[in-house]
């Protein structure tokens, strides 16, 4: 029996084992293998001699009878062949009709030709009976000669009898597969009886010994193995309990000597390693000092390769080197100066992509007023570093962010657009140059180098940077064969034009992402790319020129007027959040339809119209935040503005996903009919109406949407509420001429 329990954690002693190839055969097995192949040789062997002996016995009985009817046959025909009376003979041969065996018979006297004959005879036995007296065994048959003489010793003739050995064949057939039968039944029983008591005796007690090894190499200082037997095994097995408790032993007072040690620095988060003057670390090292340096942290390795991969000749190397020859000479009382001059962090690489910020701390170990040891205490601030870094690159992502904002603010959008399209032409010129042939001249080479040096600073100048160095990688690579080919009169490309082709192909690649940015940094979406800057007076001018006309030159006219809709909101989605922060709720602004354009005289007062509705949802609609979380919605409200294409004219949406209006309690609070819901509704319009009890910056005067209807009644607009919703509230702008229109699901 084992009983253990594992202790320490498993090593992997299989080196060994990995030398060995094959499938495993126990010996058991192979001491029933030998043994029953032993065995079946032998069994063959006797089987195959008794079988021979099974068959002369029965072949030799079948000769001593056709002997003995050969004799007997020979006296009979004594006095039939003396007095030629052959139908006496015939006589006799015919009586052995009767027996079974018989195949034929033939009776010669002096003559060639047989003086009688009986059955099926085979051919050629006029030369065996010239033999004289004899028998002849063959493998179906047994053919028997004898003389016919008289009493005074003169010769008569010969007579053959020729009988069948088939009935001998099946007795010794059916007697062969008897005895190999018998032979494999013995030998299979032996081979398992061999089998089962070398399994019992030798194979089981050697598998406890072999489990019992295994589990000591993996660490059970406690595994004990009970043979029960008082041979050679038994005595294996005490030995191995010997030794396993004395393993046991010395390993507990190890044990015992190092646990404090251990658990002090294996529950520390610093990763803990100690060297001594020649740099080499020793056994005390800390759990978290593994998983930070792997097997850098064994015993042996000196304390540079923990932190620094460039070998002696490292400068980093070479400084802490020299660092330990110091710090080991130095005194103990000047040890904190000296600690100064160590290296405070390091940046290791673990594996590739694993890189870890490292804070680093050095303390003496002093015995007899000398440092014979130092410690290295090692923090893995890695996280803390990369979060300083993200929220560094992040402000500077972000100013860059408002930096072209302003510019496009400013009237930068325009420049900016003109630039992409310069730089499309500039990359295609320069593909073209590129196609042109397998070589270049020095002049094709001058002017890539000019457009490629004007696009990498305009990059710049609009803070492009990935741009920028794609440019500058294919200006450096053209720089470097410019002298060459000034020197040859042009210079071959042949093995270069693809890889400069793959490279603008990258920077048109950039071109669309920095275009693609810009349009989404846009108020007005891709509208964007098609704006320029017309004075105001020109445009009114125009419509005055046109009048009341109708036409494309009209309508040219109008468009011109038109201002995309996202235009007339770039303000507010940057002030809704603050809005809401300031009634202690969270909220944001969604829009769509950004690129539609919108009639210059709704222009004008949409964007006074759109603050009001919008401050209006933060203030009556949106709930706080914890009130949404208790009616399941997410803690920031949405405040949606759309933008729907229709004809002639758009429409526009301003909904939220608010607590709704209770036009109950409006129209109680009016003295109104509830069950009006066209007076209620028109309720939000009259002067001096609010839903909300108290005054704030955003809303409470009762004056929001009376004006919000004022303006667009002056353009010739509408503003209404849409009643059907179950939740929140949403407002429609239309023009007077045109049905309010239902969104879907409503």
């Amino acid at each position: 029996m084992l009983d253990s329990a594992p202790v320490h954690p498993p090593s992997t002693p299989h080196r060994e084992r990995a030398r060995r190839a094959g499938v495993p055969v126990g010996i058991g097995v192979k001491l029933a293998a030998a043994t029953v192949a032993v065995l079946t040789s032998v069994t063959i062997l006797v089987a195959n001699q008794v079988i021979q002996k099974t068959r002369d016995d029965l072949v030799s009985a079948k000769a001593n009878a056709a002997s003995m009817m050969a004799d007997l046959l020979s006296a009979a025909l004594t006095a039939p062949l003396d007095f030629g009376d052959k139908d006496a003979a015939q006589s006799d041969l015919d009586e052995l009709r009767s027996n079974r065996a018989l195949i034929g018979a033939v009776a010669w006297g002096s003559d060639p030709e047989p003086v009688a004959r009986v059955g099926q005879p085979p051919e050629g036995l006029s030369a065996f009976t010239a033999r004289g007296a004899e028998n002849q065994v063959l493998e179906r048959e047994i053919r028997v000669a004898r003389p016919v003489v008289r009493d005074d010793g003169r010769r008569l003739g010969t007579v053959v009898l020729v009988l069948s050995l088939e009935p001998e064949n099946a007795a010794f057939a059916a007697a062969r597969r008897d005895i190999l039968e018998f032979a494999g039944i013995v030998g299979a029983m032996t081979a398992f009886l061999l089998l089962a008591f070398a399994r019992w005796q030798i194979v089981r007690p050697l598998s406890r010994l072999v489990h019992a090894a295994r589990r000591l190499g993996e660490g059970d200082r406690t595994v004990r193995v009970n043979v029960g037997t008082n041979d050679e095994l038994g005595r294996l097995a005490d030995v191995f309990n010997a030794m396993s408790a004395a393993i046991l032993e010395r390993e507990g007072k190890l044990e015992m000597a190092t646990k404090s040690l251990r658990e002090l620095f294996d529950n520390m988060r610093e990763a803990i390693v100690a060297f001594g003057p020649d740099g080499l670390l020793g056994s005390e090292v800390s759990r978290q000092a593994r998983q930070i340096f792997g097997e850098r942290a064994e015993a042996g390795h000196h304390v540079a390769e923990l932190l620094y991969r460039g070998g002696p000749l490292c400068v980093e190397t070479e400084a802490l080197r020299q660092w330990i020859d110091v710090a080991f000479d130095a005194e103990l009382d000047a040890f904190p100066e000296i600690a100064e001059l160590a290296p405070r962090a390091a940046w290791i690489e673990r594996a590739p992509g694993d890189r870890r910020f490292l804070r680093l701390e050095f303390c003496p170990v002093v015995s007899g007023q000398k440092i014979a040891r130092i410690m290295l205490l090692a923090t893995d601030e890695t996280e803390l570093r990369r979060l300083e870094e993200s929220v560094k690159t992040k402000d500077e992502e972000h100013a860059r962010q408002i930096a072209a904002m302003r510019r496009l603010i400013a009237g930068g959008g325009q420049v900016f657009v003109r630039f992409i399209e310069v730089s499309r032409e500039r990359v295609a010129r320069c593909s073209e140059i590129l196609q042109s042939g397998d070589r270049l001249s020095p002049a094709d080479i001058d002017e890539l180098l000019q457009l490629l040096h004007t696009m990498k600073g305009e990059a710049r100048s609009f803070d492009l940077e990935r741009l920028a160095d794609e440019v500058m990688t294919l200006e450096g690579e053209l720089a470097v064969v410019q002298a060459r080919a000034r020197s040859e009169s042009g210079i071959s490309v042949e093995g270069s034009s693809a890889s400069w082709r793959s490279r603008l192909k990258r920077v048109a690649e950039e071109l669309t992402r920095a275009q693609e940015t810009f349009v989404d940094a846009s108020p007005v979406g891709r509208v964007i790319l098609d704006q320029i800057t017309v004075r105001r007076t020109d445009v009114a001018r125009l419509g005055e020129l046109i009048g009341g006309q109708e036409g494309e030159a009209a309508e040219i006219v109008r468009r011109l007027g038109a201002r995309p809709f996202g235009e007339v909101l770039a303000s507010l989605a940057e002030r809704v959040p603050r809005w809401a922060e300031q009634e202690s709720k969270r909220a944001r602004l969604e829009i769509d339809g950004r690129e539609i354009p919108i009639p210059s005289d709704l222009a004008r007062v949409l964007p006074g119209v759109l603050i009001h509705l919008v401050r209006n949802a933060i203030a009556h609609g949106i709930e706080r935040p914890e009130a949404r979380v208790g009616l399941g919605k997410p803690e920031i409200g949405v405040i949606r503005a759309t933008c729907i294409e229709d004809q002639p004219l758009p429409t526009i949406v301003v909904e939220d996903d608010g607590q709704g209006i209770d036009f109950d309690a409006l129209a109680a609070s009016a003295g109104v009919d509830p069950s009006d819901l066209r007076k209620a509704r028109e309720l939000l319009f009259a002067p001096g109406v609010s839903t909300k009890g108290d005054v704030s910056d955003l809303a409470g005067r009762g004056v929001g949407l009376s004006a919000v209807r004022a303006d667009l009644l002056s353009v010739g607009w509408l503003i209404e509420v849409d009643a059907s919703r179950r939740t929140g509230t949403a407002f429609v702008i239309r023009p007077r001429t045109q049905a309010v229109p239902r969104r879907n699901g409503e």
